[in-house]
């Protein structure tokens, strides 16, 4: 039983990395366009969560 938690623990771990990872590679895609390519998009997101 003990092997199966340690596997689920190992495994949540690196889900989280690989998101991580996908995360910062999406930032660095991000940051090499310019504004206008991804920041309409960011400001009518912020928008939609306000209203």
């Amino acid at each position: 039983m003990s092997d199966r938690n340690e596997f689920d623990f190992e495994s949540r771990i690196q889900d989280r990395q690989s998101f991580q990872g996908k995360f910062w590679r999406f930032v660095k895609y991000l940051s090499t366009r310019k504004i206008e390519c991804w920041g309409f998009f960011l400001a009518g997101y912020i928008l939609s969560a306000i209203f």
